[in-house]
């Protein structure tokens, strides 16, 4: 979870997705190479120390995975059933995924894989983690590939929350356990929810990165219950993950300026924008600081650099141009939009807001081209009604 743009929550029941998928990357042997962690900005800890006598508690990576004796049972018994030796290892976990996890329920929250597995509830990390944990057991390599989805922007507080979404894939067995050797055309079970048809794929994640998004979805969930302390350790384990971890460099930029150290959350910030491979949610909260800061040769820096910067996530602009939208930058909420959509054209919502934009701003032609983009994407009834009216009216205005 990062503290950016926002999806709404709730109740779906579960649809496991099952497909052959091929992981392409390089045939050739490739060298092992370690990579030196960078050095974590040295800011005062004073701000989130425990109170005395009290000790900060944090879950350790082995609790994330661990099952009852009970739920093991239950899972080996169905394995190793006669009945299913027929399948490959990662296909009968699948089928055990299939048959016991039928009424599985989205619920946003954060739990282990033995609650997620009692309750079957959960979000798709907690489905996640209950996939590797039952791995684990039966020794079945899971990998993970993070995909994003229309955001529905809630904004309060001036927070916004954001949830990366994870899907997991079942490999098949290799009998090569040369680590030397990276992994290509392997087939592979997908886990997930049953996926949108508007959601994108973005980067494959490795163990370590999927570990460090789990510290902080808990240190989300410490935030927004108002235990500062608690998110800023849960934080730190996630940077002791992936030291990269620009979801979590961010939270702890923004637990710093909570405390009103505004020096050391820029120093957070500052790390970030050197080291981290997603910038935008890091510079797009940076600004804020900076504007609390006032200091314009920063809000300028920062500026230059969103309009510069790429992520993997297409959906950061949409809060970029949402939020410009709000502070009446209309220029800047234009080409956020236009940046947004060529990558994501099918956001018809988006197509709608620019093409109120760009009609004040006195550009009808590229306004009825906007709307007609919308109009093309929309399979509602309702909207398509509403676009067709919008696109006819501005028609006849141009011609008038």
């Amino acid at each position: 979870m990062a503290l950016k743009t926002g999806r709404q929550t709730g109740w779906l029941n579960t649809k496991l997705l099952l497909c052959c998928a091929v992981l392409l990357s390089s045939c050739a042997r490739q060298p092992l190479i370690v990579n030196n962690a960078p050095i974590l900005p040295a800011t005062s800890e004073h701000w989130f120390a425990p109170t005395a006598g009290q000790k900060v508690q944090l879950p350790a990576t082995s609790d994330f995975y661990r099952l009852t004796a009970a739920q093991q049972q239950h899972f080996l018994a169905f394995f190793n059933a006669p009945a299913q030796q027929e399948l490959a290892p990662h296909q009968r976990l699948y089928r055990y995924l299939e048959h016991h996890l039928v009424n599985f329920n989205y619920e946003g929250k954060n739990t282990m894989a033995s609650v997620t597995m009692a309750n079957m509830t959960g979000n798709c990390v907690s489905l996640a983690l209950l996939v590797t944990a039952l791995a684990q057991l039966v020794d079945i390599e899971v990998g993970y590939r993070a995909s994003y989805a229309e955001p529905v922007l809630d904004i309060s507080a001036n927070i916004v929350l954001s949830s990366a979404h994870v899907r997991s894939y079942l490999f098949e067995q290799n009998p090569l356990k040369d680590e030397g050797v990276m992994k290509f055309q392997r087939t592979a079970v997908a886990v997930d929810y049953f996926p949108g048809r508007l959601d994108r794929l973005g980067a494959k994640l490795d163990n370590r990165h999927f570990e460090a998004m789990i510290y902080n979805n808990l240190a989300a969930d410490a935030f927004l219950a108002g235990d500062l302390n608690q998110a800023y350790w849960l934080s730190r384990a996630a940077l002791r993950q992936d030291p990269h971890y620009s979801a979590s460099i961010n939270l702890i930029a923004i637990l710093y300026r909570r405390k009103g150290d505004l020096l050391a959350a820029q120093q957070w910030y500052e790390f970030g924008m050197r080291y981290s491979s997603q910038p935008v949610t890091l510079a797009s909260n940076y600004l804020v600081l900076a504007d609390q800061m006032q200091n314009q040769p920063l809000i300028d820096r920062l500026n230059n650099q969103l309009r510069l910067a790429d992520d993997d996530n297409p959906y950061v602009w949409f809060y970029l141009a949402y939020q410009a939208e709000r502070d009446n930058k209309t220029a800047d909420a234009v080409y956020y939009y236009e940046k947004l959509l060529k990558k994501a054209p099918y956001l018809h919502k988006a197509n709608l807001a620019l093409a109120k934009l760009q009609f004040q701003l006195g550009q009808p032609e590229s306004a009825r081209r906007a709307l007609h983009e919308a109009l093309q994407y929309s399979y509602d009834p309702a909207n398509r009604q509403m676009y067709q009216a919008k696109l006819h009216a501005l028609e006849q205005m141009v011609m008038e």
